[in-house]
């Protein structure tokens, strides 16, 4: 039983392999050739567009695994229907889930990579593509540099701005502090207001606090009740950010984000629904898996899945698991249903789905 176990999950682990590795490079070729253009009217060098999408792929695994997983669960059982080694398991009396179990096994292993993936590196690679892009290709300025706490921006050569949240709209900024420094780097004024407002095209800070470090070790400090913020950005430049921010989190920053969020008197729906729903998808691959053997097993019989055949299955229920998986996204970032609910609605409804399958076979 050993042995078989360790064959069926070789053969399923090299297809899953080979399914990746294709589905990646088909979409990494169309993503190239699309952003070429764009990335050569910056005369960028090629090294720099190539390291760019090397940023990209632990993203573009995570999101392919799922339907990697189903297609090779798929095409292995068809392999092994076409070779009649699943009629000669049936008849040494194995069930349907011993001959399974590997391929359970191995869907398990890559969720869990997954998760890994998305808990972690996937954030990191992703600031890395963004700062590639921006900055390296595109030439523009230092992007905003961001925790899940605060936000830092380089305003000019000597001034650093700190910004400790964002409200929703881009419109109003909260705990701004603005550090100004000398030419050898030391700190001369520090400017702390509680809240910043974009009027008539500028932003104004209130009720600020100016601290001026004099000579002597002597600070002098002054209270003003609006100052204008020498800020070149727009609102729609920190909507942008809004909109990016989860991606550049890893789950345990999300996560703390989400309560500051909330402990701010926001609405964390959308950080909480980015949240989930990372967990969530990182499930799918076993969730396809399961599905991709029951279809297979369901259907094929002894007479085997042909590749066509088992594209058609695997492009059919990968749609509509992506369908299902986008709207509850969008209702739940729309308060329509828990976030929770929303992000894990589709995983659950398709692991419910597999599971009658596979415990319906004969």
């Amino acid at each position: 039983m050993k042995k078989i176990s360790w064959y069926v999950c070789g053969k399923f682990s090299r297809a899953f392999l080979m399914c990746l590795l294709t589905v990646l490079t088909i979409y990494l070729v169309v993503d190239f050739f699309e952003k070429l253009r764009k990335f050569l009217k910056y005369d960028a060098d090629l090294t720099v567009i190539l390291s760019f999408f090397a940023y990209r792929v632990p993203e573009i695994a995570f999101l392919l695994a799922p339907l990697a997983a189903l297609m090779a669960s798929i095409l292995t059982v068809g392999g092994l229907n076409r070779t009649r080694e699943i009629t000669a398991m049936r008849s040494c009396g194995l069930s349907f889930f011993q001959i399974a179990a590997p391929f359970f096994a191995f869907g398990a292993l890559v969720s869990l990579v997954a998760l890994g993936l998305t808990a972690v590196l996937i954030p990191l690679a992703n600031i890395k593509a963004e700062y590639v892009q921006s900055v390296l290709i595109q030439n523009k300025p230092e992007p905003l540099l961001f925790t899940p706490d605060r936000l830092w921006l380089r305003v000019g050569r000597n001034h650093l701005l700190q910004i400790d949240s964002v409200e929703e709209d881009g419109f109003h900024l909260k705990g701004i502090h603005e550090y100004s420094l000398g030419d050898s780097f030391s700190l001369k004024q520090v400017l702390e207001g509680e809240r910043a407002s974009f009027l008539n095209s500028e932003w104004v800070m209130e009720h600020v606090i100016q601290r001026t470090f004099q000579e002597e070790e002597r600070i002098h400090v002054t209270e003003i009740s609006r100052q204008v913020l020498p800020l070149s950005l727009t609102p729609d430049d920190f909507q942008n950010w809004l909109t990016q921010s989860p991606e550049h989190m890893s789950l345990y920053q999300l996560h703390d984000y989400v309560q500051r969020v909330a402990k701010d008197g926001h609405s964390p729906r959308r950080f909480l629904t980015d949240y989930w729903s990372r967990i969530a998808y990182s499930f799918v691959p076993l969730v396809m898996t399961l599905l991709g053997v029951s279809v297979s097993f369901r259907g094929s019989g002894v007479r085997g899945v042909g590749v066509a055949k088992g594209l058609g299955q695997t492009l059919a229920i990968g749609f509509l698991f992506w369908a299902a998986h986008s709207v509850g996204i969008v209702l739940g970032r729309n308060g329509a249903v828990l976030p929770v609910v929303g992000s894990w609605i589709s995983t659950v409804m398709f692991l419910m789905i597999g599971i009658n399958l596979f415990l319906k076979l004969k």
